[in-house]
């Protein structure tokens, strides 16, 4: 048994199910309505039809559920693939499958909604602290991989030192080449590993991640990451078919102080 609670607009159920239960498959969720295995407050039902309002329970049996992927797992930490469509947390995310299972799993960071790949999880409370101290302080590197609108002309790894804020109201970054009022410093490196047609793969270092931070300074460096609605071209993303953001974290490297307990995870690299 599986049991949210929607928050939201009054909306039939066919238009929350999926979001509510993102662990279950789209064919499941439907033989769970023929079978009547869902209930809205309490009263079990087979019509998609049916409205759902705020605040109202929703609960289903399946018999069947989407595998989580687990790339590292041991006694401190959990990393895991998220898939792209999902967001990292809120009442219908990742986080949320992730903890139906381990109930102790604490999200140390996210990714965007529409971009995939390793995330992790803190399995205690002192490796919570650990993992998000060593996060502000650059001591962990997330590796990414971004498909990017035309040919940058470089060769070997590139570093860009830049200038970037947050504008909450908009949900958007703003980049800058020189220091600004507001701004703060930020740095990513990348180098090409494939060039295509029309678009070149790169691969991107981020020691100190920032909300939307590569998107945004791949998009002022002149090369916007295909797919993304938000810094790059709709016509450019619809001519080329790409409906989500073509950026993936790809792996994890650590570099935790000699004495802390998490240390050990220095010798581990977690990839896709």
């Amino acid at each position: 048994m599986l049991e949210r609670q929607y928050f939201g607009d009054e909306r039939p159920l066919k238009k929350v199910l999926s979001s509510l239960f993102p662990e279950v498959s789209y064919s499941e969720l439907r033989a769970c309505l023929r079978r009547r295995d869902v209930k809205v407050d309490g009263v079990r039902t087979s019509s998609d039809s049916v409205t759902v309002s705020n605040g109202c329970t929703v609960t289903v049996y399946p018999k069947a559920t989407k595998e989580i992927k687990i790339l590292y797992e041991d006694d401190f930490l959990l990393a895991c693939y998220k898939p792209k469509g999902i967001a990292s947390e809120g009442a219908l995310s990742f986080e949320t499958s992730v903890r139906a299972i381990h109930p102790e799993a604490r999200l140390t960071h996210r990714l965007d909604t529409n971009t995939d790949g390793v995330i992790l999880f803190a399995k205690t409370d002192a490796s919570y602290r650990e993992i998000c101290s060593a996060m502000k302080e650059g001591l962990i590197e997330k590796e990414y991989l971004a498909e990017v609108y035309g040919h940058p002309s470089v060769t070997g790894e590139v570093t860009l030192d830049r200038f970037y804020k947050k504008d909450a109201e908009k949900a958007r970054a703003t980049i800058s080449d020189r220091p600004r009022q507001g701004f703060i410093p930020v740095r990513i490196s990348f180098s090409v590993l494939e060039r295509k047609e029309a678009s070149t793969v790169l691969l991107v270092r981020l020691h100190k991640g920032k909300t939307h931070q590569i998107r945004a300074m791949l998009a002022h460096y002149g090369h916007f990451i295909l797919g993304d609605g938000k810094y790059g071209k709709d016509d450019v993303n619809r001519a080329l078919g790409v409906k989500k953001t073509l950026l993936t974290a790809r792996a994890v490297r650590f570099a935790f102080p000699s004495k802390s307990p998490l240390s050990y995870l220095n010798d581990v690299v977690i990839s896709l």
